[in-house]
């Protein structure tokens, strides 16, 4: 391979990342796909498999640089890996036909899905479906998720490789199938409201680019407190952000608990707070649902650990040639649907890096989950990247669930989202600060949450062998 074509699928690559917040020029990803298949074309599985991995290196080097302000050399490595994952699938799509426009789209379907379980129970973050996320595209997710969604662009790179060839047969069905995707989730199914209510996020502010092992708990749980007098309208229910309070095992038995059992009272409001609750060289992530009067309703442990964040994968090995002082303990992990009993009833919970994944979302929802919170804490990076990831994952989940999503992120972006992915209000970066407005409790499945994601990621594994039955015996009639 000519190494000026090997720089410009890289060079592709990292325009396609352009697509991702806070950027949000959503059209460079099927534009950039489309351009790669109409000068990709070639019989050599390891030919495809060099310019796919070419394509996506260019993609997550620039996709994954807020990675850097936790170690650059975790980011090198994930660079190759995650390259790895999606140029796989990509190097067995035909490479003309039919063929090639069923099996693009099943490829990128197959590349995400693995993303999502491996390595380290899988990091989607940087997901192309992010991109669309302020237009009508953004609603295929209602029928069957994220993974239909990039599909879909699958489908729109169809068409960009297309009118670049000018095959606009190709342009014409593949926008016509990406127009009924779209129709067909305008009429699918939603949830209804049970009752309406008052909600608020709460932000307690700060500097980015900081610690939890270098910074004082106490003055997080403080900030909390003072960004609370803030308040100035009643509300039923109120998010904290994760780590919002730190405490000795069991949390239970805390005086900070019985700081908030007051204050839930006193406001006559539910108070969801995140306790890390320490227990020896281990900690867990716990949320729970504080009511008034009577205390926790229910609690929830973060079951989807970050993987280098919250617990070390081969620590024993790892430590021989890295600084883990920034990561003391290691996180336990929970089990369970993402659920907490409070005296609204019950109120689905994702902590932090939990809203990428969605099925964690949809355990809330099929355990009875009317509502979503997601406490999150993004302080550690020094820039809007992570944060706007966050706030793209919560709209997304929002969408494929119905529900309304109260996300508090210490120092930003804390949000309330509506059912269909607006944003009805948002905090600035660091500032301390308390949101409010109506939202709905809802009940009702739509079908992305009544199937998950199960069924498509079936049917992409499926159509990427067919994809090559078709391409075969389309050159046995040639």
């Amino acid at each position: 391979m000519k190494l000026t074509a090997l720089l410009g699928r890289i060079l592709l690559g990292a325009l396609m990342a352009l697509s991702l917040p806070p950027f949000g020029l959503w059209v460079l990803a099927p534009l950039a796909i489309g351009a790669y298949l109409k000068y990709s074309r070639d019989a050599s599985y390891r030919r495809q498999f060099t310019n796919a991995f070419a394509l996506w290196v260019g993609y997550f080097a620039a996709g994954l640089t807020w990675m850097t302000d936790l170690t650059v050399a975790g980011w090198l490595a994930a660079i190759p890996v995650q390259a790895l994952i999606m140029a796989l699938p990509m190097a067995f799509v035909p490479s003309t036909g039919l063929g090639r426009a069923v099996g693009l789209p099943a490829a990128l379907v197959v590349g995400e899905t693995t993303r999502w379980v491996i390595p380290f129970g899988g990091v989607p973050m940087s997901s192309l479906a992010m991109g669309p996320i302020d237009t009508y595209l953004v609603d295929v997710v209602r029928i069957s998720g994220p993974l239909l969604l990039i599909a879909l662009i699958g489908i729109l790179a169809i068409a960009c490789e297309g009118a670049i060839s000018r095959n606009f047969k190709a342009v014409w069905i593949s926008i016509s199938l990406s127009i009924a995707l779209v129709a067909l989730a305008q009429v699918s199914p939603r949830g209804e409201i049970e009752e309406t209510i008052v909600g608020s996020v709460v932000q307690a502010g700060g500097d980015l680019g900081t610690r939890a092992a270098t910074s004082s708990q106490g003055d997080v749980f403080r900030r909390h407190l003072e960004a609370m007098e803030l308040q100035d309208s009643k509300s039923d229910l109120i998010v904290w952000s994760e780590s919002s309070v730190t405490v000795n095992a069991p949390l239970e038995e805390s005086r900070e608990l019985n700081a908030i059992t007051h204050l839930a009272s006193e406001l006559d409001a539910v108070i969801i707070a995140n306790f890390s609750e320490i227990d020896g060289n281990n900690f867990r992530n716990a949320s729970v649902a504080v009511n008034p009067k009577n205390g926790i309703g229910g609690r929830y442990d973060k079951v989807h650990l970050v993987p280098f964040g919250e617990y070390i994968p081969l620590r024993g090995l790892v430590e021989n040639f890295a600084d883990l002082s920034l990561i003391p303990r290691e996180a336990l992990p929970g089990s369970g649907p993402g659920i907490l009993d409070s005296a609204l009833g019950p109120i689905g919970n994702v902590i932090s890096f939990e809203v990428y994944f969605p099925e964690r979302v949809r355990s809330g929802i099929r355990a009875g989950a009317t509502i979503i919170t997601n406490p999150t804490l993004a302080s550690s990076y020094t820039n809007s990247l992570v944060p706007e990831q966050s706030l793209a994952s919560a709209r997304l989940r929002a969408i494929e669930s119905d529900r309304w999503v109260l996300q508090a992120s210490t120092t930003g972006y804390s949000a309330i989202v509506a059912p269909d992915g607006q944003v009805v209000a948002e905090s600035r970066l660091r500032d301390q600060a308390i949101l409010t407005e109506h939202v709905e409790l809802r009940r009702g499945n739509t079908w992305a949450t009544n199937l998950g994601k199960l069924p498509i990621s079936f049917l992409a594994f499926g159509l990427l062998p067919i994809s090559h039955l078709i391409s075969i015996r389309r050159r046995e009639l040639l």
